[in-house]
């Protein structure tokens, strides 16, 4: 048995475990991230309904030459090829002794509910709430790889893009060369849509690219990251154009030392209320607090937003040893400019590895 198909069968053994304590005869998994770091398919088209005793993979004969590739000889794995999911569950009788299913509600349309239910009218359905996400907070060593390396390749599209920036350039010019860079760089696609806002759009968390020239003065935010087999890296840069004012130093500063101190402070276990209030408490004393909008940080994997939330809102979590979190703490100030420092971390025991090693310094190009 390889290390890939170790690591599934580890994570299916304390899913079995939850299952046992809720009371659940079978989960009835959907949600193509979670399939993913289960029985290693990419596809975009399955089903898998773990048991006590067996794992059933159903997916259409579309993906027959990928199944074969990709997923793992998990033990007790039986694979169905179907065009109807539901119809082979119930012609295969897998949910024949089944009372109660865990389904994922979040990740489950109304229409496939209704079949479901349909279908197996005595099956009682139950959220199978976090049963999945405790299971792959952890990340295994091959996984900590791809994001180290999507990280590295990020790092390589920062020190570029920075000697491109200059008066005239466009957001949407950078945002382009990111994306350029990035996959000459080996990258599979980026991690979600890049930010790239400039000027007075640098305080807007979430601006996306516009044909908005450069201009001097400006405060950049760049937001990106890039996918290598299948796991994303996440970070966020800032930078200026010609000479920062005294105020934009003051800010770049203090959110530098938000970042810096919630780095060194992240640890296995340490509550993400706690973690969040860390680099929180730095941008509130500096008069900031109320332009610090969003969580610290979440968590990293296969999605972009994983379990855990560095949140103020999270309500006793903690931050698993071996986890990948970010770091990304931001002062946004309406009509003037925004500064947001991101990194991504691997959590190892009574500290973290800063996986994001791009230059944190304040620089003005």
């Amino acid at each position: 048995m390889n290390e890939l198909t170790q690591s599934a069968e580890k994570r299916i053994r304390s899913i079995r475990k939850e299952m046992l304590a809720s009371k659940l005869d079978a989960l009835f998994i959907n949600h193509l991230p979670s399939i993913r770091y289960l029985t290693g398919f990419s596809g975009s088209s399955a089903i898998v309904i773990i048991k006590q005793d067996a794992i059933h993979f159903i997916t259409n004969d579309l993906y027959d030459m990928q199944i074969k590739q990709e997923v793992y000889p998990l033990k007790g794995l039986i694979t169905h090829i179907s065009r109807n999911s539901i119809a082979e569950i119930s012609s295969k009788k897998i949910c024949s002794k089944v009372k109660q299913l865990g389904i994922s509600p979040g990740a489950m349309s109304h229409a496939m509910h209704k079949a479901l239910t349909d279908a197996f009218p005595k099956v009682k359905t139950i959220s199978y709430g976090d049963i999945i996400q405790k299971a792959i907070m952890t990340k295994m060593p091959h996984e900590v790889e791809h994001v180290r390396s999507a990280a590295k390749i990020a790092t390589k599209v920062f020190n570029a893009i920075i000697k491109m920036i200059k008066p005239g350039v466009t957001e949407a010019d950078l945002a382009a060369e990111i994306s350029y860079l990035g996959r000459k760089a080996g990258a599979e696609k980026e991690s979600f849509d890049i930010i790239v806002v400039s000027g007075e759009r640098s305080a807007m968390p979430h601006g996306r690219a516009t044909n908005k020239k450069i201009k001097k003065g400006d405060a950049i935010t760049m937001d990106f990251g890039f996918f290598v087999n299948g796991f994303a890296s996440d970070m966020t840069r800032s930078v200026f154009v010609g000479k920062a004012s005294s105020r934009q130093k003051l800010v770049y500063s203090t959110v530098l030392e938000a970042l810096e101190t919630a780095n060194a402070a992240a640890k296995a276990g340490i509550d993400c209320k706690k973690l969040d209030g860390i680099a929180r408490t730095i941008i509130e004393k500096a008069g900031f607090g109320e332009y610090f909008r969003h969580s610290l940080g979440h968590g990293l994997g296969i999605e972009v937003h994983e379990s855990p939330r560095v949140s103020r809102e999270a309500g006793g979590e903690k931050v698993p040893n071996g986890s990948i979190i970010t770091i990304e703490p931001g002062i946004y100030l309406p009509g003037e400019f925004g500064i947001r420092i991101e990194d991504d971390l691997h959590i190892a025991g009574k500290g973290a590895e800063v996986l994001t090693l791009a230059s944190k310094q304040l620089l003005e190009l």
